[in-house]
């Protein structure tokens, strides 16, 4: 249990963004349905009504906002669920693309209040890992950091699984590219974000590799073949 010491303040963060999604969801289904009460009050008898195509349009629309709603405060609640009960066990079997999918699902309001998207690219067949869920949840986390806090710059983040010959991963890509990646390089290795991803990914054996290619970021290998 001391290496999940720290992650205290990463599960606050993920919970509290996750709170605060569900409040929205909350609100714009209490606003739908003043809307709808409003639309039936201002015709109570049901009497003709030369605008009453564009009532029930309206009403309609609310009921459509509600459920749209409702389905998404089950995905909220239901992700938040698995997230709390990835400390149950010490060591797992994870499954890469599932739990980091979970994790952006989760943080996403977190980074578009940064004005980033975090993009998870298509993976029919994600490798998994034996490891300690919250621990490796942190890297993930660590590595977001890392890379909108490093440069601040304003773009968007692709995030590639890697399941092939050559070797089975995770990178972080920035998804335009930048005029001077030996500078981005350099701040990234020196700063504290990269020191807390490193230590992260010590305590469960990976390592984790910057990329300084055309479209830089980082990579974490589940294997030492690619």
């Amino acid at each position: 249990m001391k290496n999940r010491e720290d992650a205290t303040a990463f599960f606050g963060q993920v919970t509290a963004s996750t709170t605060h999604e569900i409040q929205n969801v909350l609100a714009i289904i209490k606003e739908n349905a003043g809307l709808m009460e409003d639309f039936i009050l201002m015709n109570p008898d049901n009497s003709p009504d030369p605008n009453s195509s564009g009532l029930m349009e309206n009403i309609t629309k609310c009921i459509g906002k509600i459920k749209g709603q409702a389905y998404r405060g089950v995905d909220l609640t239901s992700g938040l669920n698995a997230f709390a009960h990835t400390t149950d066990m010490v060591c797992a079997p994870v499954n890469i693309n599932e739990i980091t999918q979970k994790l952006i699902f989760l943080t996403k309001r977190l980074f578009a209040q940064k004005g980033i998207e975090v993009v998870l690219t298509d993976c029919e067949q994600s490798p998994s890992i034996e490891t300690d869920p919250v621990i490796f949840q942190k890297v993930l986390w660590n590595c977001l950091e890392c890379l909108i806090e490093t440069l601040n710059l304003k773009t968007n983040i692709i995030v590639n699984i890697l399941n092939s010959e050559a070797g089975k991963g995770i990178e972080f890509c920035f998804e335009d590219s930048i005029q001077d990646n030996g500078d981005f390089n350099r701040k990234l290795s020196g700063s504290a974000k990269w020191n807390d991803l490193e230590k992260n990914c010590k305590k469960i054996s990976l390592t984790p590799h910057p990329i300084t290619r055309d479209l830089p970021g980082i990579r974490i290998l589940l294997d030492r073949t690619l």
